[in-house]
């Protein structure tokens, strides 16, 4: 992958993970405590292609 990543988690089970790949395109992964996950993926340009949630939690 050329570009960047940023994951962070804590100990109850919160993770992220951001990428940022070299064309400007970025897919932010939330995963949550209650195990639900979102998923927004953006094009360069800044066009949201997807925002996927699972789960019953909104961010």
């Amino acid at each position: 992958m050329n570009g960047l990543r940023h994951q962070e988690n804590d100990d109850e089970g919160l993770r992220i993970d951001d990428r940022t790949y070299a064309c400007g395109c970025r897919v932010i992964r939330h995963e949550y405590h209650d195990g639900s996950v979102r998923i927004k993926t953006i094009r360069h340009d800044g066009k949201v292609l997807a925002d996927e949630h699972s789960g019953n939690h909104e961010a």
